[in-house]
């Protein structure tokens, strides 16, 4: 099975990009990729540019400092990506 790559879309100012209701991040066993888990009960694969995000993320709900589902907004400036939250479970 074939899982999708997660596609962040390049906004202008003023858009929010592509917002999902995040239910948790997962790596594969050897910890090179890394998946985001929607609510709906997709799993979407994650560029590696935001590989870091996901370990933080990870980091954060496994001490307890972050609950999910959470709803995320993902954009593309050029070459970057920037992850906001928009609001928690």
């Amino acid at each position: 099975m074939t899982i999708p790559l997660l596609l962040i879309p390049t906004v202008r100012d003023g858009d929010q990009g592509l917002v999902l209701e995040v239910n948790g991040v997962s790596p594969e066993p050897q910890g090179r990729r890394w998946y985001v888990l929607t609510l709906e009960g997709r799993t979407l694969g994650l560029p590696a540019a935001l590989r870091p995000w996901a370990r933080e993320l990870d980091a954060q709900v496994r001490r307890g400092e972050m609950q999910m589902p959470a709803v995320f907004a993902f954009r593309r400036f050029g070459n970057s990506v920037a992850v906001e939250i928009r609001s928690r479970a």
